[in-house]
Order: structure tokens, then sequence, then C-alpha cells
């Protein structure tokens, strides 16, 4: 029987070892200080890609308790049991060749089998009844475990003392995973990324251990269940179905790893799972901010993902992934790849992606993007549902977050843990996010942690990019319930390349309160002109931003808390404009950013609007400015009861949304935006 290949072999352990420490030197580190603590039973979980992140070691001087849960939190014992330590000691035993890294390996690998028995009469006991086998042999987490031992496993075996009766315990437990991860599988998992994070292990275990009764039956069931989990978890644009970025990369993850290995052994599996995996990079490649990290989409953590794009790269020899990824292949990306893959990369040829501002349509997120550069100008527009199983989805219709030159000005606050308490539902609910808000109540309502009703679906939804603009709307049905009802409708244009024109409509017959929020980044200095409501940045270098507001507006900074990893959160500030209002109420606001006083010089005025026979047109049906700027000039109209034929300045033209650019005061592009 032919030996199957793992990611790395002991034939390029040289040459991993020196690409890692040449290239990445604070990688290497965290893995030897992650090692280094786990040899003295000592736990944290900081690997940029850990689900739930905890910096705070914790020790046990004498026996592991694997069912210990920090402050209450069940999701550290879940870290714990996934056991991310076992690869670092693995990497640590290469990097170094110091044995102690083998020893710990060997004894927590013991400690944990005896510990955490399982029978199938338990496994079969759980699944008529639909709960977890036990808290330290939950589905996901075996399958995320399985990956992290045979990571440490292929480096570990090369030690002299792993012998017989070592490879005798590893393989009985790998039998044991496999039986698991077989028979806990459930339908549900078919739409969630549990069952993706579990197919992998036992893909992983079926084709690397072809001598155990069963393996072969666990491979071929395995693909079987990534393909059904392929075409009903990922949309056609390539997000997963939870419509969240950290899970849409665990997600990415899982299909990557059987992917790659398939690769390496010749293992000929079906072309959908090549794809979507395809699909699943580009969009990555859409999402990520010009500063390299993943926007905090719903219960996602700030993370940076030039590493995914690099190993995307290398995988389908995409130079535009490359673009977005890292100079010289990224750290594990070295381990998956080997010496070949670090030479495939550096021989791959950068390219800019052929796209610049983007929707995931069936997502619902648009990108307005300026450039792929790190200065670019960029806004994410959250128009989409709810996660579709409403498990890791925010209360976040319409959210935005905004960079620009350099710089993050509007973020997600992110979701700082998964604990039933005021935290959880603080970090999910709508007034955590960049959108507006009725009578200070929810779009959707929060039931707990992981349950949500009267779940609000997007309506109006339209999506435009041309060289010279990007322009997207959405609404949402989620004030639909109020005896009152309120229409909200947000639009936003992107005048390339400069600002962008945010305006939020709500339609009732009632008065209501109307509430903007903007979250800024931690430490953001904030300015508000009292006389025009103007919000400003002051940084002292670098760029900045405005927020102009075009009709009277209460104006004011209140604090909020930012979470870029779980279990962190951190002070910042936000800003929220508010009025009242009956029949149609509108917010007009500029996003405009600048780096000197020039830039900075935006003189705004309202135009009278007529229809095509010269009468006047009440200003809640249509809005016209000229936007000023050293650059030039833009003369935008935006109809609020849909496409009709206006004069304004010395225009005469039809649509819903006109742009027009102007420059020395004769006009160069008009544009009917949306008809």
């Amino acid at each position: 029987m032919k030996q199957p290949v793992f990611f790395w072999s002991e034939n390029d352990r040289e040459t991993i070892v020196e690409a890692c420490r040449q290239h990445w030197a604070d990688e290497v580190g965290e893995v030897l200080k992650r090692a280094d603590l786990a040899c003295d039973n000592t736990f944290i979980f900081t690997h940029r890609w850990d689900m739930e992140r905890c910096e705070q070691p914790v020790s046990f001087p004498e026996a592991i308790d694997w069912t210990f849960r920090l402050n209450g939190d069940f999701e550290w014992t879940v870290m714990l049991n996934r056991a991310r330590y076992m690869a670092d000691l693995g990497q640590a035993y290469w990097l170094t060749g110091d044995e102690k890294y083998a020893s710990s390996y060997i004894r927590l690998l013991k400690n944990w089998l005896i510990q955490n028995p399982l029978t199938e009469e338990e496994v079969h006991f759980s699944k008529e009844r639909s709960y977890n086998v036990k808290d330290t042999w939950r589905k996901l987490d075996s399958g995320i475990r399985m990956g992290n031992w045979l990571k440490g496993y292929y480096c570990i075996r090369s030690s002299p003392l792993w012998g017989e009766e070592e490879e005798s315990l590893f393989q009985q437990g790998v039998q044991l995973h496999g039986m698991y991860l077989q028979l806990a599988f459930t339908p549900h998992d078919l739409q969630s990324n549990w069952g993706f994070l579990e197919s992998n292990g036992l893909f992983q275990i079926g084709l690397l251990f072809p001598w155990i009764d069963d393996a072969d039956r666990w491979l071929h069931t395995a693909i079987g269940r990534l393909v059904k989990m392929a075409e009903l978890q990922v949309f056609e644009d390539g997000m997963h179905n939870e419509q969240c970025s950290m899970y849409h990369h665990e997600v990415l993850h899982c299909l990557f790893e059987p992917i790659r290995l398939a690769e390496i052994n010749g293992l000929e599996i079906p072309a959908v799972l090549k794809e979507t995996l395809n699909r699943m990079f580009t969009a990555s490649l859409a999402l990520i901010q010009p500063d390299g990290h993943q926007p905090a989409l719903s219960d996602s953590d700030a993370t940076p993902m030039r590493d995914v794009l690099s190993r995307g790269a290398v995988l389908f020899r995409r130079g535009d992934l490359k673009q977005q990824g890292y100079p010289v292949l990224d750290y594990e990306g070295i381990w998956y790849f080997g010496r070949d893959g670090a030479k495939r990369y550096e021989r791959l040829e950068s390219r800019e992606p052929d796209f610049c501002s983007v929707e995931l349509q069936q997502a619902g997120v648009a990108v307005m993007r300026s450039d792929w550069s790190p200065e670019a100008r960029y806004l994410l527009f959250d128009g989409g549902h709810m996660d579709l199983i409403q498990a890791h989805g925010h209360d976040d219709f319409l959210h935005i977050g905004l960079s620009a030159r350099g710089r993050e000005f509007l973020v997600d606050p992110g979701r700082y843990t998964y604990m039933e308490n005021e935290d959880r539902k603080y970090f999910k609910e709508s007034f955590q996010h960049n959108l507006l808000t009725v009578d200070d109540l929810p779009i959707s309502v929060y039931e707990s942690s992981w349950e949500w009703s009267q779940v609000a679906v997007p309506v109006n939804r339209f999506w435009r990019t041309h060289p010279d603009f990007d322009y997207v709307q959405a609404g949402h049905d989620g004030y639909w319930r109020l005896d009152q009802p309120v229409q909200v409708l947000r639009q936003i244009l992107f005048v390339k390349p400069d600002y962008w024109i945010l305006v939020d409509t709500c339609r009732s017959k009632g008065v209501h309160q109307y509430k903007q929020h903007f979250h800024f980044t931690e430490g953001t200095p904030l300015h508000v002109n009292p006389e025009t409501g103007m919000v400003e940045t002051r940084y002292g270098d670098g760029p900045n931003l405005k927020l102009i507001p075009l009709s009277k507006m209460e104006v004011r900074i209140e604090p909020c808390w930012i979470s870029r990893h779980y279990n962190q959160k951190s002070p910042s500030s936000k800003v929220t404009f508010t009025q009242e209002g009956t029949g149609l109420t509108k917010f007009v606001t500029l996003l405009v950013p600048f780096t000197d006083e020039q830039e900075a010089e935006v003189k705004l005025e309202t135009l009278t609007v007529l229809d095509t026979y010269g009468n006047p047109v009440s200003p809640d049906r249509v809005s016209a400015w000229r936007v000023g700027r050293a650059a030039g000039s833009e003369v935008v109209l935006f109809s609020h009861q849909g496409p009709y034929s206006y004069r304004f300045a010395q225009y005469h033209m039809s649509g819903e949304i006109l742009l027009i650019r102007e420059e020395g005061g004769k006009t160069t592009r008009a544009h009917v935006v949306k008809v």
C-alpha cells in the first residue's frame, strides 16, 4: 500500500525551517511561545485564526481539567480541546530540534485520550437526543482537533521518543475520531459551518490512514458531504451563507486542506470542490480592507487575512490574489506548500484584480474601492440578509465601514463574546453598527445569544459600478412592524475617487425619531462644529475624514466599545445624527476623506429643481446639490419619487439618480446613475 503524503515531509524540513526563520521570525517566536507554555501545562489562544482568542494564560500545575471554563466561558473549554498547541509543539520541534516539545506532545496526547474516553453507544445516544456527547467531544471541535493533532504528529514522529507504543496509541485516537465524525454528522450540519469543520477532519483521517478499518468509507463519506455542503452553503458570489467573514474563512480553510491533500496525493475529487474554493478566494479578495484585514462582519474578528490570499495564489496560480497577499509566501503557506510552493509563489507574477468595486450579489455586500493600494478609498456596505441560520448574524442592515488614505475611520464594533450576557446583546444589536434606527428600537428583535425574532429582510436593492462612480442602495422591512410603519432606504453614491454621498430616507405617516450611528476607530480625535453640525476627525498627521450633514440635525458624540478580537474590547467614540419627522424625513451626509486644507475645502450649494414644464419640485420629492472642490465640481440629484424629468442648474435630464461632473465651469461628463 502506497504511503499517503501529508502537507509537509521530512525531506522539506530544512527548507521549511530556513524559510520560516528568514521571513517570518515573529510568527516563529509566537509558535515557540505557545509551545513553551504548553510544555508547562499553560495555554493561550493567540493564533491569528483562533476562532475565540484568549491572551490570558491559564495554567494547570497538576492534572489538566479538560472541562475547565475560564470566567464561565464554554468557548475557552472548546479552544482547549481544539488543541492548536499540538500543531505548535510539532512545528516547534522541527524549528528547534528540542526534544522537550516531542515529550510534551506525547504527554498531552496520552493525557487527553485517557481522560476523554468515548464509546460508540455514547455517540448514538447523544445523536438521537441532539446534544453534544461530551463537552470535550463537540463535533466541530473534534474535526479541528484531528487536524491539529496531525500537524503535530507529522513532525513529532521523527523524534527518537516516538516509539511503537506512541504510534499505536495515536492510531487508536485517530480511529476513535474517525468513528465519531462518521456517526455524529446530522442533516443540520449540511447547512452549517460545523459540517465543513467536521468533514475536513474525517477526510484527513480517511486519506492518511487507509490501513484503518473503514478508512476508505470515511474518505468517500467526507468527500460526499463536502460536495453537498459546497453546493448548499456557498453562494454563487463565493460568500459563505452565514455572511460572516470569520466563518467564511473557516469554511474556506476546511475546503483548502482537503483539496491541497488531494493534490499532493494524486486523488481525483469532484471539480465542484475546487470551483467553490476558487470562488471563495475571489469573495475574500473582494472584501479585504486596504490594511489587509477582513471586515468584522457579524461574529467576526478584525483578523489580518493576507496569508489566506497568499495560499490561494499558490494553489490556483492567481496573480491577483498575490497582489493582495504577502511579498513572500506566508508562514503557514510555507508549511502547506514546502520548497516547491515557495518557489512557485516567488515566480508568480502579481497583477491587479480584474475588478475594483464589486457587489457580492447573493450576500448583498457591496465594496466601493478607488484602487488596490493600501491608501485606497474603501467603503463596505452590508445590504444582505442576516445569516441564513440566524446564529452568527448581527442586526446590521445597511451598515457601512470606511477606510481612506491608509487609515480606517468607520468600523464594525465586532463580537467580543458568545456568552449569554449584556455584552453579547450589546455587540449584536443594531445600535452598535453604522446604520439608521427608528425610535431607539432595533431593526430585528434580539431574543438570546443565538436567536432572533421578527427578523428583517432587505428590500429595494440595487447596485451599479462605473469608472466615474459606484452606486448602491437597499432598504429593509424592520420597522414595518410598528403601529405607524416606517420605510427605510439607504443610498450611497461614490464620486470616484474622492468622496461619498450618503442619503437615508424614512417614510411614515406617523411622527418618529430617527438616528444615524457612526462608530469610529479607537482613539479617533473628533470635533463637532456647533453651527453646521459637521463632524471632523483631527489627527495631527495623515488623513482625516469629514462628515458634512446637509440638513439640520442634533449631533452628539457618545462613548462606545470596539472589539477587534474575541475576549477583547476597547473604549471608543461614536457620532449620532438625530432628527424627528413625519412623511419623508431625509439625512444627507457627505463623507469626505482629506489630507490637507485644499482637499478639506468643500463648498455646498443646494439647487432649486423644476419639473420639465418649469414648475418648482418640493424637496420632499427631489434633492439636488452642487459640490465644489479644488479638483472640480459635481452636480448631484436624488429623486425621491422615482425616475422623473428635471431641470436644475443649467441641466435638463431624466432619471432617479443623476451625476454631472464639471471642470473649469464646463460639463465634462453627465451620467444617469439610476434610471
